[in-house]
């Protein structure tokens, strides 16, 4: 089966035509880009579409500079998968990934290891845990997936009948390896498809993927001229020194090494933000360490997009990035908002204008996060700018970054924007206060320089603990509606920046960040909680029970611990027994 190319017609120009680029708008055909080829077919009975993801390294360049770069199928993003509720989604994941020298390393899962070990996880989909073997597991003993180099491993998602059509996105999910390989390139999205594609006005608009994501690099070890991110079992770089340092469990000290990389938790030699696989923006190390935090900033040729005025565009934007939150503008626009992490509103949100000044944009999206929204071409012909706006609610600074571009231009159209949306039934009615069966907090914290983890030099916790595999922490029970209050405290706390929280298996329910409510049906999978705030959300575990996680999707956070299990169980079933 090939990668699904969208309907409609699409086109992208300037640095790069996108992956995902379509026929053109009419005139436009020498800048247009063919859809990328699709993952090849894996046998399967019917009842869904099946997939094979080869996961390896690759090379390409970007800004003149040779790139090696983890992908899967050969392809920065990953190919686009495509399934409707009541399929079955099928994967077959095959690791062709180079063997990796972990010799050294200590046994404690919370230090970077196994860069060759990976597994897969569809991000935001409402499906059977799928982290732990058996597949589904119930047993809170049961392993990790770790699918080594020359492994496959065959993947089988029943997608509920129910389930809300949207975008969602695959990733790996392998404990020690999940950011390198993620920010090196491992990742792709996914389009469930259903009910509100059939919308009329929503199914005659433009329609447009934008898969941001970054890649941090290093010089190579080996191989003069390139940039990669390989870094050898315990080398940790240094943002503050721009340096690679081992810790030694003699002298109990971080000693200086002449690598030219290692695993960061912060800042890269150079790191490239990419739009649907092609470099928008780049940033590299500052070496003045009064400036660490604040990297040098570059923007590069955006890409571009041709509509006509009045002609409805239908974005679906994901921040795969691993460590970086986005503030969203569309300059001159109304967003009409139909959907986060998946999950459409019953009425469309129109967002007004930006007005400068406004950090928090049209919509924020962290690390994980999806918007779909529509746009209307301006009824005044020009070039305007998706743009990320400046942000310092994290370790690094992050500059304004001008995504892609839009340009408006040709013959006016007159179409038409829709107002109610066909409601998401899986997750209504809304869990009412008194169904709430339990209220939990759940908050993000740490050490630096680190204590319970001086390999990595820095403690990513969650209600104090690092993640153990071992270890269930939370039980819930299958049915049941509950209430969680994310916190992130001061920097007595370890809340020196804000934190993405993510949950598999559900959605939840927004009802208030800092104590502001939000607008009832409000539904992610993900979801900023800045430095000394509170989230408070609901959910209702509502058909699958097993073993799964919940983590900051701070990548590299959650790689070296802040990552926690959580375990749903059918009570009605064992009473029964």
């Amino acid at each position: 089966m090939s990668a699904d190319p969208f309907s409609r017609r699409q086109v992208l120009t300037g640095a790069a035509a996108t992956a995902f680029a379509v026929p053109a708008l009419a005139g436009d055909a020498a800048t247009a880009r063919a859809t990328e080829p699709g993952p090849s077919p894996v046998p399967a009975a019917g009842g869904g579409p099946s997939y094979e993801l080869r996961c390896g390294f690759m090379e390409t360049t970007f800004d003149g500079r040779r790139v090696r770069l983890r992908a899967y199928n050969a392809q920065v993003p990953g190919p686009m998968l495509t399934v409707r509720p009541g399929e079955t989604l099928r994967v077959r994941l095959a690791n062709e990934l180079p063997r990796y020298d972990s010799r050294g390393w200590n046994g404690n899962h919370n230090v970077p290891h196994r860069l060759d070990a990976t597994n897969l996880h569809v991000h935001g989909m409402d499906v059977r845990p799928h982290l732990f073997e058996p597949l589904g597991t119930s047993d809170p003993a049961a392993p990790m997936i770790a699918v080594g180099p020359g492994e496959t491993l065959d993947y089988a998602f029943e997608v509920p009948a129910d389930h809300p059509p949207g975008l969602y996105w695959y990733h790996p999910h392998h404990h020690g390896s999940t950011a390198v390989q993620a920010v090196s390139g491992m990742a792709g999205p996914i389009i469930v498809r259903g009910v509100i594609d059939e919308v009329p006005e929503i199914k005659a608009a433009l329609e447009i993927a934008l898969v941001v994501q970054d890649i941090g690099l290093f010089p190579s070890e080996t191989v003069p001229g390139l940039w990669c991110y390989e870094p050898q079992q315990n080398a940790m770089w240094q943002t503050f020194g721009g340096n690679v340092t081992r810790y030694d469990p003699k002298t109990g000290k971080a000693e200086p090494t002449n690598l030219k990389g290692g695993f960061t938790t912060g800042d890269y030699a150079l790191r490239y933000f990419l739009l649907n696989g092609q470099p928008f923006f780049k940033e590299t190390h500052n070496p003045d360490p009064k400036g660490a935090q604040s990297p040098v900033p570059t923007q590069l040729p955006p890409q571009r997009i041709r509509i006509r005025p009045g002609e409805v565009v239908r974005f679906r934007m994901l921040n795969g990035n691993s460590d970086n939150l986005m503030p969203i503008v569309v300059d001159g626009h109304q967003m009409h908002l139909i959907a986060l992490d998946g999950v459409n509103f019953a009425e469309v949100r129109t967002i007004p204008v930006h007005a400068d000044g406004e950090g928090a944009g049209q919509v924020l999206l962290a690390p994980a996060n999806r918007a779909e929204f529509l746009i209307r071409g301006s009824s005044t012909p020009g070039i305007y700018r998706i743009r990320q706006l400046a942000q310092a609610e994290q370790f690094l600074l992050s500059a304004e970054k001008t995504i892609c571009e839009i340009e408006v231009t040709g013959t006016p159209v007159v179409m038409k924007l829709p107002t109610r949306l066909p409601p998401p039934t899986r997750n209504y009615p809304l869990i009412r206060p008194a169904e709430i069966k339990a209220i939990r907090t759940i908050q993000f914290g740490g050490n630096f320089p680190g204590v319970v983890n001086p390999v990595v030099g820095i403690d990513f916790l969650i209600n104090n603990m690092q993640y153990q595999d071992p270890a269930i922490p939370t039980v819930v029970n299958l049915g049941d509606a509950e209430e969680w209050h994310l916190v992130v405290e001061g920097p007595h706390h370890g809340g020196t920046e804000g934190h993405p929280f993510h949950i598999h298996v559900v959605s939840f329910e927004v009802i208030s960040l800092n104590g502001v409510l939000q607008p009832p049906g409000t539904f992610q999978d993900t979801i900023w909680v800045a430095a000394k705030t509170t989230a408070v959300i609901r959910m209702r575990f509502k058909q699958w029970i097993g073993k799964s996680v919940f983590h900051c999707h701070i990548l590299p956070h959650e790689d070296t611990g802040m990552m926690q299990n959580f375990l749903i169980v059918d009570q009605m079933a064992a009473h029964r027994h």
